[in-house]
């Protein structure tokens, strides 16, 4: 994927988008989630095979739904999802998502994949940094190229090529229990949403309150962009996999571990009715609380993704009432502890005792976060000794930076914007914030790696008093020297 110009011959309405205009008429969307055929299997098979998912899901008629089709970014083993953009029916390729996955990704086959899912008929596309594989080890980690989430979106919006009715959505994980690392999520997400991002899709998770907080605290900065949230339908394998930290990012607590093991000894039966009945639960929750839609992992046989459809779409008649719906979550699933941690943030009081806030709303201050005498004395002595690296080439003072910052030697010096800790430290080279892979403790889902460092930038930022300032910055790309690099325009906030 060399060629750097866009051609797209539209195929469809380029002037149509069946998706975006539904969520935004307001109708609650379900998604079902279906990840890009593995590449054991041959491209024609693998596209039947999508297309007969597709079929299952044009005839789900009680609610409005659409395929979400995981690109195979992250894993040699699958093909990318631009790729079977082709393989659906071209009268209805506007109402499915397709995720575009950062990591093998260079600028120049960011623009090639873009070109070929536009040109194809996709508008509605997900932008994700990218997961580490399961078991993947620091050097492993750096040897793989990550195109940070935030620069598809720039580019995305900025190109004038692109098709009007381009609906462009980005990826957060709520379910952090400490305030640095949710509020460095957060920070993530909203230089994001400056970029371009008109919608967001969460992690899974099964804690409602921290969906409920993200709902709230969006709207509390001015943020209406639709939510989307990402369940899980699991299964005892399913389980084994997130225990076993094969899908970085999703924890499953203790308190709810128990829970599962309880509902499985019965019989598996049990467990899948049990499963059912939480799914229920979850997807008429996220209605009443303002998402816009679910989308549903773990339907992947037509027969599932009828039951799905039902199962929701009863669920949504079932629960027309806030209240009445909190007493049978109450009933069914809080006295399952969510959290992971012992100690756990949450950023409002009583929520989930009422489906919206009250006016004004009060965010819980986090206790003191400790600054070590030693965090403080390098952020200071990296200050004076480089108080304008960024305006400065970077080969100059480069021994000094890699002696008192630990810089690996980056072609665009970016210390000031990240006070004064190199995001090149970020196995990932992010630069942005952190992925959605951090684990409840914060630190890095790479084994071995420590704390994440952006979690850090956060701490010397609320030290400072900064946050505000921090969480404004958008952060250029520490390398240039990839294919197309220079092709990619970097957004400015508007503050």
């Amino acid at each position: 994927m060399n060629d750097l110009q866009l051609e797209m011959k539209f195929t469809g309405d380029p002037g149509r988008n069946r998706l975006r205009d539904t969520i935004n008429a307001g109708e609650f969307t379900l998604l079902i989630e279906s990840r890009s055929p593995a590449k054991d299997l041959d491209l024609a098979v693998g596209s039947e095979r999508l297309a007969e998912l597709e079929k299952c899901i044009l005839a789900i008629t009680g609610i409005p739904a659409s395929l979400a089709v995981l690109d195979g970014g992250n894993s040699a083993e699958y093909w990318r999802a631009a790729e079977f953009v082709g393989a659906l029916d071209p009268e209805e390729r506007d109402r499915h998502l397709f995720y575009f996955g950062g990591r093998n990704t260079t600028a120049s086959e960011m623009r090639q994949l873009t070109s070929l899912a536009l040109s194809a008929g996709a508008r509605n596309l997900v932008a994700v940094s990218g997961e580490a594989a399961a078991g993947e080890g620091l050097a492993d980690t750096r040897r793989h190229h990550f195109f940070e989430s935030r620069r598809m979106l720039s580019y995305w919006n900025a190109e004038r090529e692109v098709p009007p009715t381009l609906f462009t959505g980005c990826a957060v994980n709520p379910f952090q229990y400490t305030a640095p690392s949710l509020f460095s999520q957060y920070a993530n997400l909203i230089r994001k949403l400056h970029s371009g991002a008109q919608f967001v899709v969460t992690q899974a998770g099964w804690d409602m309150l921290k969906l409920q907080s993200l709902c709230w605290y969006l709207r509390s900065r001015a943020f209406y962009q639709p939510l989307i949230a990402r369940l899980i339908l699991l299964t005892p394998e399913r389980v084994e996999r997130i225990l076993g930290g094969q899908e970085p990012g999703v924890t499953i607590s203790k308190d709810f571990q128990r829970i599962l093991d309880q509902e499985l000894r019965f019989s598996r039966s049990q467990f899948e009715a049990a499963q059912w009945r939480r799914l229920e639960l979850q997807a008429a929750g996220c209605r009443l609380l303002g998402f816009s839609g679910v989308q549903v992992s773990g339907a992947n046989t037509p027969a599932r993704i009828a039951t799905v459809a039902d199962r929701i779409t009863s669920a949504l008649q079932e629960f027309k009432n806030f209240n009445e719906w909190l007493e049978a979550y109450n009933s069914y699933q809080a006295r399952a502890e969510m959290a992971p941690l012992s100690t756990s943030f949450y950023l409002y009081d009583r929520a989930l005792l009422r489906a919206f806030p009250e006016s004004p709303l009060k965010m819980n201050v986090p206790d003191p976060i400790e600054v070590t005498w030693g965090e403080r004395f390098r952020y200071r002595l990296r200050h004076f000794l480089f108080p304008h690296a960024d305006q400065q080439g970077a080969s100059e003072r480069q021994w000094l930076k890699r002696i008192f910052a630990g810089c690996g030697g980056c072609d665009r010096c970016r210390l000031v914007q990240c006070e004064f800790i190199c995001p090149d430290h970020c196995p990932k080279h992010l630069a942005n914030g952190p992925c959605g892979g951090i684990r409840p403790d914060g630190s890095c889902e790479i084994a071995g790696v420590g704390e994440c460092i952006f979690r850090r930038q956060y701490r010397l930022a609320d030290w400072r008093q900064h946050v505000l300032n921090w969480e404004d910055r958008v952060v250029p790309p520490g390398r240039t020297d990839e294919p197309g690099d220079a092709n990619v325009p970097e957004i400015k906030t508007n503050r």
